[in-house]
């Protein structure tokens, strides 16, 4: 875990109040697939705390982030420019995903999606079988369907609205694949609650979302209930669980 100060590099919006930005981390070899960051992009005590993004790629000296805008501190966020400098706290998260076993299935939804995305690259580079079904409300939100291509992830696209590939939700396609199948999710809190019923029996792991203020399992605001009746912190526990461990 390192505190730093980064440069902006890019900073698009590439759907509907939907962002990629681009960031100097000069320690790209100590992100694994799974991990996270916490990013401070404004000065002063307002809005207060770091936000969460999941690292989505890195390259030779750079990470991408994607992220929504819902609040003052991601609209903040939208205003940065190439060349600004933002405060990052990372890479955070302590179980992060298995790469072992051959075949490998991503569920991934909505800016989910960005969750998954570097483990998908990983797995390719380590000659598995890698297929990721990645959805969204509509074709617009679809905002890593290129990265997908130019990565030469096996994919197929899903749509509520049917605007943009198969019309539903992506959990339509666990039934294509076989129990000798991994599955990896990331997406809204209905989405694993529904795939964990459908899944009982399978390998399932769950990348959870949690609104986070310190990440690294302080402040107990990103408590996940488990099955035992204990809490698990998502940042600190977490962010990836085998599915029949929480409670969603």
């Amino acid at each position: 875990m390192r505190e730093l100060r980064v440069k902006v590099l890019k900073n698009l919006e590439v759907g509907p109040q939907t962002y990629l930005m681009e960031l100097e981390f000069p320690f790209p070899e100590e992100i694994k697939p799974g991990h996270f960051v916490m990013l401070k992009g404004w000065n002063g005590l307002d809005p207060m705390g770091r936000r969460a993004f999941a690292i989505a790629d890195k390259k030779e000296d750079r990470i991408s982030i994607y992220y929504q805008v819902v609040g003052r501190g991601t609209a903040l966020m939208a205003r940065l420019k190439e060349g600004d400098s933002v405060e990052i706290l990372g890479p955070l998260g302590n179980r992060l995903f298995r790469l072992d076993g051959q075949k490998h299935l991503l569920l991934g939804g909505g800016i989910g999606m960005p969750g998954l995305s570097l483990l998908a690259k990983e797995l390719k580079a380590l000659g598995k079988e890698v297929f990721v079904c990645y959805g969204a409300r509509s074709s617009s939100l679809l905002v890593m369907k290129e990265w997908l291509k130019e990565n030469g992830i096996e994919h197929k696209l899903f749509t509520d609205d049917g605007s943009e590939g198969q019309r539903g939700s992506v959990l339509q396609a666990l039934k294509d694949f076989d129990e000798s199948w991994v599955v990896h999710a990331c997406g809204p809190k209905k989405m694993l609650k529904a795939l964990k019923e459908m899944a009982k029996g399978r390998e399932v792991y769950l990348s959870l979302e949690a609104d986070m203020a310190c990440g690294w399992g302080v402040c107990l605001g990103c408590v996940v209930p488990s099955k035992d009746g204990k809490f698990l912190r998502v940042c600190y526990e977490g962010p990836v669980f085998p599915a029949e461990e929480v409670v969603l």
